[in-house]
């Protein structure tokens, strides 16, 4: 199969593009002390590692789809958990704080 110099570039720019996401999102992650933000970022930094994956793994149209499809289909499911966990945290800290977990043992 050969790449287009076309297709190299795209690429290319959403490797970069994913990587300052990721970069964004481990900030994010650690200089904020609300656990919402820093669930918000792990969710950033998921999907920015996804998108790296699916662009890696792009051997086919047909394959590239199918992965895609699967990928949706988990990162649907991890935010369902996500907000399962948010919702369980404020049930018993009554704050979206982290430092609720750091004082309180949580």
């Amino acid at each position: 199969m050969r790449v287009s110099f076309i297709d190299a570039a795209v690429a290319g720019v959403t490797v970069i593009t994913a990587s300052i996401v990721a970069g964004l999102a481990v900030y994010g992650m650690a200089s904020s002390r609300s656990f919402l933000r820093q669930m918000l970022s792990i969710e950033v930094l998921f999907n920015a590692i996804l998108l790296i994956i699916l662009i890696l793994a792009g051997v086919s149209a047909t394959y590239t789809t199918a992965f895609a499809i699967l990928l949706i289909s988990v990162v649907s499911g991890e935010v369902i958990v996500l907000v399962s966990i948010i919702v369980a945290f404020y049930r018993v800290a009554r704050e979206l704080s982290s430092t609720a977990v750091e004082e309180e043992g949580v």
